[in-house]
This record gives structure tokens, C-alpha cells and sequence, in this order.
């Protein structure tokens, strides 16, 4: 009977206005279009508004995976450009595969980081991609976002917080790697290195893409 009485709570509280206000659930969709590597990640946001601080400032306070597709090589036409209808068929199918659609889609980001920043394309390529993905926010990020980006979504900023330490992020992509110096929570530094993981492409013992 209590279990009873609690799920009836729950579900009031879910209706409840005010609360529908202060929480808000997002499903969003991340394209992360790289050097060498191209991937697609769709989530579950659930974000609260922070009441205490009599302000309309959301903040998420869980996320779920919800489906991850696999690395894919990001298509190049040439050396210089990235093909955009063979990056879209990869992002066709990671919807597929997370038997979602655009329309499902609430907010999203297409990141284009590392050499594919230098192709002539790359704002026809974020263009094309959101313009099949949904409504996406499109940003193209830097050395110094990339290493910001890496050095949070790794952890390094949380353990430099928690243990008040000095942390350097190394993160090895396909054709650059990108350093992160954190101290107590804070990125203090950021530097990048045109090297990276995968600078020569062979098949079948002939060299097709060198980076």
C-alpha cells in the first residue's frame, strides 16, 4: 500500500505545473565529425531549474546514453574536402540504428574539431548535417575548446577539484593531440600538437590518405 500511495505521489508531482516548470527533460543528439573518426551519440537530458537562486539558469542534473553508433572514418572526397553525402548516410544510420528521427530530436550539437576544421567544406558539412539531424547547434571547435572539451568530458576537472591537484589532460586524436593543464578545477592552459594517432591510411599495403 505505501509502494501505492508513492507511485500516486509521483505521478501528481510529474503533472504538477509548477514542477514541469523547474524540470524539463531534452532528447539530444551529438555529431562529432574529426579527423580521422565520426560519431553520433544520443541522450536523454534532464535538466532542473535552480529555485534557490531565484533565476530561469537550467542545470542537468542526469543524463542517459541512450545509443552510441560506431566510429566511422570520416569520408573524404580528396584531401581537402570532406564528403557531405557519405557523412550523411553515417548519420543515417545512427538514427536508424537508435530507431529515432529528426522530429524526435529536442536539441543536438555538430562539432567539426581537429584537421577537419582546415577542409574548405567545413561549413557546407554543418550545414548539410544539421540540416538532416534536426535543429542542431553547429560550432566548429578549436585547439583550445577541443582541449577544454576533452579535459572535462574525461574527468580530469572533477579529480583536479576533488583533490585540489594539478592534472594534465593529454587527448590523442587522428591528426592532432591536444594538452589540457587543470589545477584545482580550473583549465589554466591549453596547447595542441599537429600529431596524432592516425597520420597514415593504408589499404591493402597502398598508402590512400596521409595526413
Amino acid at each position: 500500500m505505501t509502494g501505492t500511495v508513492h507511485d500516486d505521489v509521483e505521478e501528481r508531482l510529474e503533472d504538477n505545473p509548477i514542477w514541469q516548470q523547474d524540470n524539463v527533460e531534452l532528447l539530444s543528439v551529438g555529431v562529432d565529425v574529426g579527423s580521422s573518426g565520426t560519431q553520433v551519440a544520443f541522450s536523454r537530458l534532464h535538466l532542473r531549474r535552480r529555485g534557490e537562486d531565484l533565476t530561469s539558469r537550467y542545470v542537468v542534473v542526469r543524463r542517459e546514453l541512450l545509443h552510441e553508433s560506431d566510429v566511422h572514418f570520416t569520408p573524404y572526397a580528396d584531401d581537402l574536402t570532406i564528403e557531405p553525402t557519405a557523412l550523411g548516410r553515417i548519420l543515417d544510420r545512427a538514427y536508424a540504428d537508435a530507431r529515432l528521427g529528426p522530429e524526435d530530436v529536442d536539441t543536438g550539437v555538430v562539432i567539426l574539431t581537429g584537421e577537419a576544421l582546415r577542409r574548405r567544406n567545413a561549413e557546407l558539412v554543418t550545414s548539410v548535417v544539421s540540416a538532416r539531424a534536426g535543429d542542431l547547434v553547429c560550432a566548429t571547435a578549436g585547439h583550445h575548446m577541443e582541449a577544454m572539451l576533452a579535459a572535462y568530458g574525461s574527468g580530469t576537472v572533477r579529480r583536479s577539484h576533488d583533490d585540489g591537484s594539478r592534472l594534465l589532460n593529454v587527448d590523442v586524436g587522428g591528426g592532432t593531440t591536444k594538452l589540457a593543464l587543470v589545477e584545482s578545477g580550473r583549465v589554466a592552459g591549453t596547447a595542441a600538437v599537429h600529431a596524432g594517432g592516425r597520420l597514415v591510411v593504408a589499404e591493402d599495403g597502398v598508402v590512400t590518405r596521409l595526413e
